[in-house]
């Protein structure tokens, strides 16, 4: 196993590719702390991980608030003794308007939950790691933070911004063996593009035909690519933003 004695925080695990992240650590031997919104969702995760014989607890948090954050940290340690992992998932559901009709608030809870959480996260835990003299860092971005998405504002900016944090915590944590990565998904099919899909947000059968590899990803695709970043396979490798997308960044043919 992989991750064999090892504890991970994994936040915006309740569902989605949080949710495949934090059962693929359990079953490679993680114990996980799982944080969600909604403690509902949370413990549905948790329920899951205790089956494969693991120790999980449910943290209702918003990781866009100090306060939240630091709460839901300290319990993970008070209850699972340390956090070796930290893996920053939290989102929202982001507006896909015109620019000029986005709402400012909105714009700002985009950011806040994204990019802000993120920060805060990797703050909150980066002063234990660095205490602990070691850890593993893997955050999650999107291809929509490294090209132009047309009405995905905040959504983008956001995005960016966790690959660039990436980079700076990377350089400036290696010093105490700390490794920082950042993971960029296309179209995934999650609860959330499903729900875009019904709402004609999003056009399946041109999304499918843009991808080289002819499918969406699944929560799967992303939690294979994130064991691999926080564990010795990676050991070596810091400050990169591995996209996983089916070729969707490489591709720059629009012929039929």
């Amino acid at each position: 196993m992989k991750l064999s004695g090892k504890v991970a925080l994994v936040t915006g695990a309740g569902r989605g590719i949080g949710q495949a992240i934090a059962l693929t650590f359990a079953e490679e031997g993680a114990d996980v702390a799982v944080n969600a919104l909604h403690l509902s969702s949370a413990e549905d995760t948790v329920k899951e991980i205790r089956k494969l014989g693991k120790r999980a607890i449910a943290i209702e948090a918003d990781v866009a608030e100090v306060d939240d954050v630091d709460r839901m940290v300290d319990r993970a340690l008070d209850e699972l003794g340390k956090i070796d992992i930290l893996v920053n998932n939290a989102g929202d559901r982001s507006e896909n308007v015109p620019t000029v009709e986005q709402s400012i608030e909105k714009f700002d809870r985009t950011l806040s939950t994204h990019l802000r959480g993120t920060y805060l996260c990797c703050r909150r835990v980066g002063r234990w790691m660095i205490s602990q003299k070691g850890g593993r860092i893997l955050n999650i971005s999107s291809v929509a933070g490294i090209t132009g998405f047309p009405m995905r504002t905040a959504y983008g900016a956001a995005k960016a911004g966790i690959i660039h944090l990436t980079k700076v915590l990377a350089v400036e944590w290696a010093k105490h063996n700390i490794n920082v990565n950042c993971v960029a998904p296309g179209y995934i099919l999650t609860p959330r593009i499903e729900a875009g899909v019904e709402e004609g947000k999003f056009d399946l059968e041109l999304i499918i035909r843009r991808t080289p590899l002819g499918r969406l990803g699944e929560p799967d695709d992303i939690a294979r690519a994130a064991l691999f970043l926080v564990s010795d396979d990676a050991k070596y490798i810091t400050g990169v933003t591995l996209p996983v997308d089916g070729g969707w960044l490489a591709y720059g043919y629009w012929g039929q």
